[in-house]
């Protein structure tokens, strides 16, 4: 009780309206700043899956893939209703989540630490690379940054005993409930926090024990309120319980622990370090030179804080090295957790120079004072600036997955591939057969027969000597078809390509078109394509 007490002293009314207006600005600048680089085209196979749900709901035919994100879908629905189009709808959401994120990061890190390091911890959200890709296109990720600050935020008040407590576990619970219609696994990543915040809020036992069995109930009827209908939509359990089994017995065999042993482990820990530098930047310096300080045994005993954010950070870490973590997106259920730390870190880490400074000083009186302890805040201040504006850069200026560059290169990709086919290949008599942006034309392109260039799903799955870089397809042509194109071939490393020829469509877009006859035969695979005339 006392402990809390004094984590709620630092936050008088006045304290908590400027609170309040730094997480609105930062939110609203967050959202303000992703609109002039969101992406015009669906920017992935599984951003496809998504936009195709929005025209047939269902899990089983991977629209969207599983675990179907239902109420995900349902937002984007709402959203279509304005935007009319399927990609500006979901990266509307996207811009948003990020937006709220930053607010309800902002909130959380001020009931636990105070405004400046709320501040400082929304500025590195709000600036980070991964972060700010993710609201960018038509992913789902942003929500996991959402749901992920506004369960914590409600946690914080719950635990410090809030104006009705009581009433506010069990609506997080719901909130938790509806985070899941979003992203399934927040519901196992949130739920620790739920129960440590319920349990250890200030109130009788019998008074706590009554919430979370009232939110118990709220979370259950909340998670059938969209499970059910998405069963449904799926074509009822059977159907569901088959899409969903293979495709999570493909990761657990091909990235987990499970699957991999050790081998699986470590591949998923050097992902996950390299999402992490991506997430945070120069924020990782002080983050490792403060990490034994921050987190060790005693201050996770003596400070109900530390164990909150060790609580929000463990269950979705351990995840993701034990499991699988196969999107820079996936960082974003801690991330702002991480964003907290890193905050903390950073002060703490100039508050050591100044006391640095103070000792040689002393030892060395005709030195003048460098460093006063009135310069730790503004200097941590600079200091953060600083890493956010490379973290920035980051995001518009260098290469990597999801970053502007590759998100300005796939809508010029789309917008020049797309003119180009409708233009000069009619869809009764053109095959076309692609991989990773198969799911992308399917949506653009329905008119066209559409071919898969390889199956990557097959790999473990069949001998080794038909590895599905080595595996291939080999076509006939049939009747009426004239043209066969290959719109994300890459590169085509077939010696004799014959009839492919490669298409230059300016500024680095291309793609590969075979004209043929029926009857010319057609071979295809990974980064490979050749077709010559029949006999």
């Amino acid at each position: 009780m006392q402990r809390a007490a004094r984590a709620r002293v630092a936050l008088d009314a006045g304290a908590r309206v400027s609170l309040l207006v730094w997480a609105l600005a930062l939110g609203a600048l967050t959202a303000l700043s992703r609109i002039p680089f969101a992406s015009r085209y669906l920017f992935s196979w599984d951003s496809a899956n998504f936009a195709l749900a929005l025209e047939q709901y269902n899990v089983a035919f991977h629209q969207p893939q599983p675990p179907g994100y239902p109420l995900y879908v349902a937002a984007a629905n709402v959203a279509r209703l304005f935007l009319g189009e399927a990609n500006a709808s979901y990266v509307c959401l996207s811009i948003l989540a990020s937006g709220l994120a930053v607010v309800f990061l902002t909130l959380v890190a001020g009931a636990l630490y105070g405004r400046s390091t709320a501040v400082l911890a929304g500025i590195l959200l709000a600036t980070s690379s991964v972060f700010w890709s993710q609201a960018e296109v038509a992913y789902p990720y942003a929500f996991l940054a959402l749901f992920s600050s506004l369960v914590a935020w409600l946690c914080t008040v719950i635990r410090c005993g809030g104006c009705r407590a009581g009433g506010l576990t069990a609506a997080t619970a719901l909130v938790i409930g509806v985070g899941a219609g979003f992203r399934s696994e927040l519901l196992p990543f949130l739920t620790p926090l739920w129960l440590y915040a319920a349990l250890r809020r200030p109130a009788a036992l019998r008074a706590r024990l009554a919430a979370l069995a009232a939110g118990g109930v709220l979370l259950g009827l909340a998670v059938a309120a969209w499970y059910v209908p998405m069963v449904l939509l799926s074509g009822g359990w059977s159907a569901y319980q088959q899409a969903t089994g293979g495709y999570y017995a493909y990761f657990i065999q091909t990235t987990s622990g499970a699957g991999k042993l050790l081998l699986g482990l470590l591949e998923n820990t050097r992902a996950l370090v390299g999402f992490l530098y991506n997430g945070l930047g120069l924020a990782l310096a002080p983050m490792v030179y403060f990490l034994g300080r921050f987190f060790a045994p005693q201050s996770v005993v003596a400070d109900w804080r530390v164990r909150f954010l060790l609580l929000w950070i463990a269950p979705p870490l351990a995840f993701y090295v034990a499991v699988h973590v196969g999107n820079p997106g996936y960082v974003l259920s801690f991330l702002p957790a991480l964003c907290i730390y890193s905050a903390r870190a950073t002060i703490g880490l100039f508050d050591d120079l100044q006391q640095a400074a103070a000792m040689l000083a002393a030892r060395r009186p005709h030195l003048p004072a460098l460093f006063d302890a009135r310069w730790i805040l503004p200097a941590a201040t600079i200091a953060v600036l600083g890493i956010g504006a490379t973290n920035g850069a980051l995001f518009l200026l260098a290469n990597g997955e999801g970053r502007y560059r590759e998100i300005r290169q796939i809508d010029q990709i789309f917008e020049r591939q797309l003119a180009y086919i409708r233009r000069e290949y009619a869809p009764q008599s053109t095959l076309l057969v692609a991989y990773d942006r198969s799911r992308q034309y399917r949506y653009y392109l329905p008119e066209y027969k559409l071919a898969l260039l390889f199956d990557v799903a097959v790999a473990g799955a069949v001998t080794d000597t038909s590895r599905y870089w080595e595996r291939r397809t080999t076509l006939t042509v049939p009747s009426g078809v004239t043209a066969i194109v290959f719109p994300d071939l890459t590169r085509n490393t077939s010696d004799q390509p014959g009839l492919v020829e490669k298409v230059d469509l300016g500024n680095g877009v291309e793609l590969f078109v075979a004209r043929v006859q029926p009857g010319d035969e057609v071979r295809y695979g990974y980064q490979y394509a050749t077709a010559h005339k029949g006999r």
